[in-house]
């Protein structure tokens, strides 16, 4: 084998082995993910956040929070349906507060993730509880 046949040997066999540990750099959390305080049993209910990497977990109702959002009460107040124009109107605008409300608790209270209460366990028996702040939210609304 030449010399320049050599150097190019080695020089791609470096490259191979920074793109495995580049790989492993990136796929690292995912594996950890596994290993957390806590785990989430239902991500369709997650409203803020990863629902596989996260370290600070709130739960809230968000009926409760719904329920004292002014457009969610004009549709209950009017009995709208989804077959009503009005109702799909109404219910972006109830949805926009309800999500902007739901993240700036979450900045406010540094929490990573945020979902309906109960779909947020503990893994580990040292892990905190999972706080409730459906209040905190409710109070972003105003």
């Amino acid at each position: 084998m030449t010399s320049h046949a050599s150097k190019q040997l080695t020089w791609s066999r470096g490259r191979a082995v920074a793109i495995v540990v580049a790989a492993l750099v990136v796929l690292a959390p995912v594996a950890l993910a596994g290993v957390g305080d806590y785990t989430c049993s239902d991500p369709s209910k997650v409203y803020y956040g990863n629902s596989r990497l996260f370290q600070r977990p709130a739960g809230i109702d968000c009926d409760k929070v719904y329920d004292r959002i002014s457009e969610y009460k004009e549709i209950v107040r009017r009995g709208l349906t989804a077959k009503d124009p009005q109702y799909h109107l109404l219910m972006k605008k109830a949805t926009a507060r309800f999500s902007e409300a739901v993240k700036e608790m979450a900045r406010d209270k540094s929490h990573d993730l945020v979902a309906h209460t109960g779909s947020v366990k503990k893994a580990k028996t040292s892990a905190k509880d999972v706080p409730d702040r459906t209040q905190d939210v409710i109070q972003k609304l105003d």
